[in-house]
Parts: structure tokens; sequence; C-alpha cells
């Protein structure tokens, strides 16, 4: 399965990308969700993460970060973690474990997220951060892991 978010507009897209297991839907559109108006920039998963976050980085609803359901396809719940501040960059650590999440904001913070529960672990405290957090998942190129 390929996901893609668009810019311009809310949609995420759910692609089909195994022809030999599910031939039907191989390069297909299997799935369109609509998000939180705005549109997306960053859409992010791990192999061993049951969900995958999409952000909404631009519009009035950058603030929401929505987790969706590997599965179902279903937008399970959306995080506002600094209300009315861009929330971006989604990585995973190395392990699938913690998600983690930049407020892009000069009042910012990197969150940390436990990857199972969507609770808050820790909050670091900083400038408009961005970037890889994760070299490892950046370089391995593993199979369901975002790049």
């Amino acid at each position: 399965m390929w996901v893609t978010s668009a810019l311009g507009n809310a949609d995420i897209t759910f692609i089909g990308t195994d022809p030999a297991e599910h031939e039907d839907n191989a390069w297909k559109v299997v799935r369109v969700l609509q998000g939180q108006g705005g549109s997306s920039l960053f859409v992010k998963c791990h192999l061993e993460s049951k969900n995958l976050r999409v952000d909404v980085f631009f519009g009035p609803n950058r603030d929401a970060v929505h987790v969706i359901d590997k599965q179902s396809l279903e937008i399970v719940k959306t995080l506002r973690p600094a209300p009315g501040k861009t929330a971006a960059h989604l990585e995973f650590t190395r392990d699938g474990r913690y998600a983690l999440l930049s407020i892009w904001d000069m009042d910012g913070a990197l969150v940390v997220y436990d990857a199972d529960t969507l609770e808050e672990v820790k909050r670091l405290p900083m400038k408009k951060p961005s970037g890889r957090y994760n070299v490892y998942n950046k370089i391995t190129r593993s199979r369901g892991t975002s790049h």
C-alpha cells in the first residue's frame, strides 16, 4: 500500500501496490480519506506500528495530525499537541516504539508519543524544530517504514 497526501486539498489517498498478492487493486486508488481542511506535507509510518500519521501542515487546522489505522484505513484519532501552532515533521524511532512530532514554532517543541497508546511521553522545548530525528530509518529503507 502506498499513501500520499495532497498539496492543495485535504485528500489522503491509498494506492494498492502489490500486484502479486492483490492483483485487483494493483496500482489503483483503493481509498480516499478527507483530512481536516488544508493540505498535508508529511505521511509517516513504521513497520512495527499499527498506525500511520498524516499532518495538516497548511491551512486553519495546521495544528492537527491524523492517526490512521493501517488495517481499517480509518482516522482513529486526531492529535493536537499545541493548539494554533503547526504540527509537522513526523518520525518514528528506529524500533517504532515512539513517534516524534515537531511543534514548528519559535516557542515550539519536539513531542514524543508512545506509538501504540498515542499518549505523550515527553516534550522537549525547542525553537522551530525541523529535521530528521531517525537517521537509521532514512538510510536502511526497511519495508513498511517511511523514508
